[in-house]
């Protein structure tokens, strides 16, 4: 490690996202931990450059990437990254034995095992305290956690936060960042009693030595081309806080913080005794003047100058260019390929941008979409109404087909598949017949609009250019999550069935990601608060 940059821990870390912000941010990569090999072979091939997919196939072990437990033996690269996490557990290989097989490794497997190996190896955590970690970072399920302990106990991922807070304590990092989607907050209930994860989660951290800060951010704020609130939590190791409260003129967001960090530890055996109303999230959207770089990080993007779906996928919509870094040189790609630079030049092949077939029906039901999303003066409920089922009758009904009259539809006839206009409001009502669907959730980008946030699921959404009726490619997935256009996702590009329930493929790898520049954001912040001490 070089010892003038802060260094890092990243578990969950899925394929690099926040990672990649922090290097960005000036951060040097102290180890990883990842569940999913999936994921973790993209993180290896961008961010510690290693390509286990060639050591793969030359049967040798990885250099750099280490796994907790496995089935298949080190060599077995082929079966281990194909390997089903949750059984991997049960393997009867670990790769991890000293200090060596962590610094600078992307460790793959269960965070309760990592913590087992920490509890049962006091030398290689007083090792890891020794070399003094500036940022311990992770986004961990928290949905329904609590520290009550009562509900769901077969659900493992409610005791993922309690893991990750046990792991601070145990190595000591200045500082520790925790990002998770803003259903974190919203109340949940199990045998009558009311409880609030993201409180719960501040107090596993407040347990373990640490004052939390906890925001709810957009990304859309920080430059993402993305309408993508997170919660986040800074939490300060106590002798760290303190000197940050000293130099923020007794701030009252921090001196609450400092309050509640009291309450919890003063109330140890009655931890259901410390409320929600003895704490509190900002809300970036609600008290937006807050966010100036003080206690706050710095907004970078006001409404109005949000980054917008054009603008950030605009530039590639035609995916039979075979597009090269070195071509990319203007507008928001241009710049995360600057702000995130390669180490291996600027004329590579853009990868993942490989479109998706799709069949007649499909493609005439997103340019319905795209159509509808024109309308005004609530015609687009009018229009929603008739694709579904409902009875649009009357003076709408009229106002509707003089509404679709303007634009052209997508057709099949004995002439072929062709857009144009319809010639009735019977004609409208044949072709909605014609292309039922029982996924009403999709839709079409706004063009001028930031990307809404559902990521992972790419039928999802489709473009919203009319001559691109297709869903969007994984590159365009990683532009609308600030990814730049070198990083390449690796493993399978979609899976289904019951696969589902432990493949991580590239679509997913993209939409669980953590923004980079809302990585690098918070990264920028947490340097600036180190370097005041």
């Amino acid at each position: 490690m070089k010892k003038n940059k802060p260094k890092h821990i990243e578990l969950f870390a899925g394929c690099g996202g926040m990672s990649l912000g922090l290097d960005a941010a000036g951060f040097e990569l102290y180890f990883a931990n990842e569940l999913s090999p999936m994921a973790g072979e993209t993180f290896a091939y961008n961010i510690l450059d290693e390509n286990l997919q060639d050591k793969a196939e030359m049967m040798e072990e990885s250099l750099k990437v280490r796994w907790i437990k496995s089935k298949f033996p080190n060599n077995n690269l082929t079966d281990r990254l194909r390997e089903n996490p949750l059984t991997a557990r049960d393997g009867a290989f670990s790769d991890i034995k000293t200090i060596k097989d962590i610094r600078n490794k992307l460790l793959i497997g269960d965070i309760d095992q990592l913590l087992e190996f920490f509890l049962a190896n006091e030398d290689i955590v007083e090792k890891i305290v020794k070399d003094k970690i500036d940022l311990l970072s992770g986004g961990p399920p928290c949905q329904s956690f609590s520290l009550a302990g009562k509900r769901e106990k077969n659900n493992k991922k409610n005791l993922l936060p309690l893991s990750f807070a046990r792991i601070a304590g145990l190595l000591q990092p200045k500082v520790v960042l925790l990002e998770n989607v803003k259903g974190i907050t919203s109340p949940f209930t199990e045998e009558g009693n009311k409880y609030y994860a993201w409180l719960e989660v501040s107090k596993a951290f407040a347990l373990e030595g640490y004052v939390p800060v906890c925001m709810m951010l957009n990304s859309k704020f920080f430059g993402v081309a993305q309408n993508r609130p997170r919660f986040i939590l800074y939490a300060f190791r106590l002798d760290i806080f303190n000197k940050v409260l000293s130099k923020k003129n007794d701030s009252v967001i921090l001196s609450s913080s400092l309050h509640f960090y009291q309450r919890v530890n003063d109330n140890i055996e009655h931890l259901e005794d410390v409320v929600v109303g003895d704490y509190r999230f900002y809300d970036i959207e609600e008290d937006r003047t807050l966010f100036n770089g003080e206690v706050f990080p710095l907004i970078t993007k006001i409404p109005g100058k949000f980054v917008s779906a054009t603008e950030a996928i605009g530039d590639i919509r035609r995916t039979k260019i075979k597009y090269r870094l070195s071509t990319i040189t203007n507008g928001y790609g241009s710049n995360l390929n600057e702000v995130f630079r390669s180490h291996n030049g600027d004329d590579l092949e853009v990868r993942n941008h490989d479109p998706r077939e799709h069949r007649f029906e499909v493609k005439a039901r997103f340019r319905f979409y795209q159509v509808i999303n024109e309308f005004q003066n609530g015609l687009r409920k009018s229009a929603v109404d008739l694709f579904t089922g409902k009875e649009v009758i009357g003076e709408d009904l009229e106002r509707l087909f003089s509404e679709f009259a303007e634009y052209n539809l997508y057709f099949s006839d004995h002439e072929g598949e062709h857009y144009r206009r319809p010639k009735s409001i019977a004609e409208v009502k044949q072709l909605i017949e014609s292309i039922p669907t029982k996924k009403h959730s999709q839709r079409a980008l706004l063009e001028y609009e930031p990307a809404p946030a559902q990521l992972t699921i790419p039928d999802d959404l489709c473009h919203y250019h009319m001559e691109t009726l297709r869903t969007m490619t994984v590159r365009e997935m990683a532009r609308f999550q600030s990814f730049p256009d070198w990083f390449e996702f690796r493993s399978k590009v979609t899976t289904g069935g019951d696969s589902r329930k432990f493949e991580v493929p590239q679509y997913t790898q993209v939409g669980n990601a953590v923004p980079p520049l809302l990585a690098k954001a918070l990264g920028d912040y947490i340097c600036k608060l180190l370097q005041i001490n």
